[in-house]
Parts: structure tokens; C-alpha cells; sequence
């Protein structure tokens, strides 16, 4: 089967992730559609460059979606474990191809060494201070070079506070739902409160926001 990552993109992923510090796990939900065999494919072959990580691969009947908050029409997912199996609230919904595919190796770095990239230390508490249960949807495509910024700050969000979870959702992959949402450019985010056992939509914007402007429109949201 040819690779997927070409020999001079192995080389420098390799330098990348060898910065990891501890294991992390990379657990995979399939369908029977092709973004899962691609998925999948681009996920052991990120295994095959560094030892520290795992693939854990499940059918969509096999695995065990009550131990997990995700959202059962959306696959492929995938979610990120750290080396304790513990969940940080990080999802991917489709391929992270193009521009995201940089974003998935920041978010094994940060599981991995256990460190906030972005974030200033008021920003952090602002974001911790969140108690309800939160969904921060990005919507993108493999071509959007700001969706990356986006995807991030919203995984990051997920890891500061576990009130919150953090998706990125590839909008041609799963065109029904960006209809529902009109997504018509990316990124485009979308924030969800839980509110008695019912996901609401609170807030919704359109680009990748500078840190102290995505705080406030993540506020919005709770209060």
C-alpha cells in the first residue's frame, strides 16, 4: 500500500515527535467509508515513526460510547489518551488532512509533554473558571491555513477545563451538519452549552480570533 506521508514529510514529522516526553494513545472510531481507511492509515503511520505512540482502532458497534462524550453519526472520530488512558476532551471528526494534519501532531506533543502552548496564565483561569459543559466546534477544510489555529485553541480549551470538549469537525466530510450550522466559510466555530441534558448553540463566529478576543467569545456563551 503507498504511503501516505512522503519520505521528506516522515523525516520531518520524525524531528517533530521527537520531542514527545510520554505515550500517548490515538483511538480511533471507524465507519465503513473511506475518510475511516485513510484515517487509520495515517494513524499507524505515525506509530511507525515513534514508539511512544499507540493506535487503538474500533469498529462503530465495538466501542463502548458511554464512557466517552462523542457524537455517534460523526466518523471517523478520533480522540487523543494519555499514557494514564486519560481523556483530555480532544476530538477529530473526519481527516485531519492539509493544514489540520500539523494541529494533530501539536496535540500529541502538548498530551505528551503535558504543556499549554498558547494561553496566558489569565486566560487559563478565565477559561477553568467555565462550570458547564461546553462544546467548541471548529468547522474546517484541509486548505484553510487559519483553521489550524482555531482546531488548537479549542483542543487547548478542552485541556484546561475537562467541563469542555473540543472538535474539529471537516466540513466536506460531514455536509449536513455544516448545513444545519450554514457554515459557509472556515474556520467557522460554533459553541455549545449543555443545559438540562440538551445541547444548545450559545454562541458561533467565523475566523481564527486573537487569544484575548476567542476568550471573550467563549465567555459569552455562560454567561
Amino acid at each position: 500500500m503507498e504511503k501516505l506521508l512522503d519520505r521528506e514529510t516522515r523525516i520531518k514529522v520524525q524531528e517533530i515527535l521527537e520531542n514527545m516526553e510520554d505515550n500517548v494513545q490515538l483511538v480511533l472510531i471507524k465507519g465503513s467509508d473511506d475518510y475511516s481507511e485513510i484515517l487509520e492509515q495515517l494513524l499507524n503511520e505515525l506509530k511507525e515513526l515513534n514508539d511512544l505512540i499507540e493506535v487503538k482502532v474500533f469498529s462503530a458497534d465495538s466501542f463502548d460510547y458511554d464512557l466517552y462524550e462523542l457524537d455517534r453519526d460523526l466518523l471517523p472520530a478520533m480522540f487523543i489518551l494519555d499514557s494514564e488512558g486519560i481523556d483530555y476532551g480532544i476530538r477529530f471528526y473526519g481527516v485531519p488532512g492539509g493544514h489540520e494534519f500539523i494541529t494533530l501532531l501539536q496535540d500529541i506533543l502538548i498530551i505528551s509533554t503535558k504543556r499549554i502552548i498558547d494561553f496566558s496564565e489569565e486566560n487559563i483561569e478565565k477559561i477553568k473558571s467555565i462550570d458547564q459543559e461546553m462544546k467548541i466546534r471548529v468547522f474546517v477544510t484541509p486548505t484553510c491555513p487559519y483553521c489550524p489555529k482555531a482546531v488548537l485553541a479549542a483542543h487547548q480549551t478542552a485541556i484546561i477545563n475537562t467541563n469542555i470538549i473540543g472538535e474539529m469537525i471537516e466540513a466536506n466530510e460531514f455536509k449536513d451538519l455544516s448545513d444545519k450550522y450554514n457554515v459557509k466559510s472556515v474556520p467557522h466555530t460554533v459553541i455549545e452549552v449543555k443545559e438540562n441534558g440538551v445541547w444548545k448553540m450559545k454562541n458561533q463566529f467565523i475566523g481564527a480570533y486573537p487569544q484575548n478576543n476567542y476568550i471573550l467569545e467563549i465567555l459569552k456563551a455562560v454567561q
